[in-house]
C-alpha cells in the first residue's frame, strides 16, 4: 500500500471525524478571545482540540487563550515565520482533520460542518479552503479588498475549482487531512507558506478543493502601511514560488496555465494602466499611427477607456451577484468598486516592484511581519 492510500481517510457516512483547530498567534490579545469563542460556537460537534501555538508573544495572548479554554503551546523564541510556528504544533495535533485559521479570523457558524462533509464525500482530499470576506467593510482599504475577494474568488477561484486546481488554500482558513499535513509540513522557504504547500499538493496530483459557500471573516488591512506590507509579501512570495516550481509546475498542465497566465496578466497590467492614464492626460499620445503594412490610426483615447469601462461593468455585475449571495449590502459593494480600481493601480506598481526585487535584483524577502 502506497503513502497516498495510507493517508486516505477511512470514515463511514454517519461517522463524525475529529477536528483540531490550529491557531498560530503572535501578540493577538486583542482578537484571540473572539476567535476561540467563535470556534466553540461552531455547529459541528466533534471539534476535539483548539490548539493555539503562541509564537513567543510579548502580550497576554497566552493567558487569554487559556482562559477561553484553548490548549496552548509556546515556541521557545519567536520563529520569524508563520510556517515555522505552525510546524512547531504538528506533533501535538489530535484530530483526523486539522483546520488552520488566523487569530483574527472568525467563521460562519456552519463552516466546520460543511468542510467536514466535503472530506467525507471525497476522502482522498489533501486540503479544502473556503470563501473569504473582510469582517470590516468601512474604509477605503476594506471596501476595495471586499471587491477583490468578491470578484476574484467568484471569477478565478470558482474556475480553478471547476478544473480541480484551486491554486491557494488561504492561510487564514483552510482544512487538511492531518496525516498528510504532518507528512508535508508548512514550507518556510518562501513568504507564502499557504501558496507553497498548495502548489506542492497540486504538482504531486493531490486533491485540493474550494468551497465557495463556506465563509471566513478575517480582519483585513485598514490602512496603506498594512495593505502594502501584505500585498507585497503575497506578490514577492508568488515570484519565490515560481522560481521553486518552474520545472515541477509542468507536471500539472492546468496549474502551469493559470500560473503563467497570472504572470503575464500582471506584467501587462503594469503596462496597461499607466498607459491608460498617459493617453488621457497627454494629447500627443492619444493616437497610435501605424504605417506598415497598412496605414492605420488607432484612437487610444477612445479605445483604452472603452476597455476600462468594460472591465468596470464586468466587475460590478459579478461583485453584486456574489455579494447578494453572501448577504453583503449593495451599498458596500458599490462603494467598493472605485476603491477596487484604485487598488489595481497600486497592485500593478507592487507587482512590478516585486518582479524587480525578486527576479532582477535577487533581493529575496525573508522577513514575515505580524499583520501581513
Amino acid at each position: 500500500m502506497n503513502d497516498v492510500e495510507l493517508n486516505i481517510l477511512n470514515i463511514k457516512e454517519n461517522e463524525k471525524p475529529t477536528v483540531t483547530v490550529l491557531i498560530p498567534a503572535y501578540n493577538e490579545e486583542e482578537h484571540i478571545a473572539e476567535t476561540i469563542q467563535n470556534i466553540k460556537e461552531q455547529s459541528y460537534p466533534n471539534i476535539i482540540q483548539i490548539l493555539v501555538v503562541d509564537d513567543a508573544s510579548t502580550d497576554n495572548t497566552n493567558k487569554i487563550a487559556r482562559e477561553y479554554g484553548a490548549e496552548v503551546i509556546r515556541t521557545p523564541e519567536n520563529s520569524g515565520t508563520k510556517a515555522q510556528a505552525q510546524n512547531f504544533a504538528l506533533p501535538y495535533l489530535k484530530g483526523e482533520l486539522t483546520m488552520t485559521i488566523d487569530a483574527d479570523t472568525t467563521l460562519d457558524p456552519k463552516a466546520t460542518e460543511d468542510i467536514v462533509k466535503k472530506f467525507i464525500e471525497e476522502q482522498d482530499i489533501a486540503s479544502v479552503c473556503g470563501f473569504v470576506v473582510p469582517e470590516r467593510r468601512k474604509n477605503f482599504w476594506e471596501l476595495g479588498r471586499t471587491i477583490q475577494y468578491l470578484y476574484g474568488l467568484f471569477m478565478r477561484k470558482k474556475t480553478q475549482e471547476y478544473l480541480g486546481i484551486p491554486i491557494v488554500c488561504s492561510g487564514c482558513f483552510s482544512t487538511f487531512n492531518t496525516k498528510i499535513l504532518q507528512e508535508y509540513g508548512f514550507k518556510d522557504r518562501t513568504m507564502v507558506e499557504d501558496m507553497d504547500l498548495t502548489w506542492q499538493f497540486l504538482t504531486e496530483k493531490k486533491k485540493v478543493r474550494f468551497l465557495p459557500d463556506v465563509v471566513c471573516f478575517p480582519k483585513d488591512p485598514h490602512n496603506w502601511k498594512t495593505y502594502r506590507g501584505q500585498v507585497s509579501r503575497w506578490l514577492r512570495g508568488f515570484f519565490q514560488c515560481m522560481s521553486i516550481y518552474k520545472k515541477d509546475v509542468w507536471k500539472n498542465k492546468k496549474l502551469a496555465f493559470f500560473l503563467y497566465w497570472y504572470l503575464l496578466e500582471g506584467l501587462i497590467g503594469a503596462i496597461f494602466y499607466p498607459l491608460l492614464i498617459w493617453t488621457l492626460i497627454y494629447p500627443p499620445s492619444q493616437y497610435l499611427v501605424i504605417t506598415e503594412p497598412i496605414y492605420l490610426v488607432i484612437p487610444l483615447k477612445a479605445v483604452m477607456p472603452l476597455m476600462f469601462l468594460s472591465s468596470v461593468a464586468i466587475v460590478t455585475i459579478c461583485s453584486l451577484y456574489q455579494g447578494s449571495k453572501l448577504k453583503i449590502k449593495k451599498t458596500e459593494v458599490l462603494k467598493g468598486i472605485p476603491c477596487y480600481f484604485v487598488l489595481i493601480l497600486l497592485d500593478c506598481f507592487m507587482f512590478f516592484e516585486a518582479f524587480v526585487n525578486e527576479w532582477v535584483l535577487k533581493r529575496k524577502l525573508e522577513k514575515w511581519e505580524k499583520g501581513h
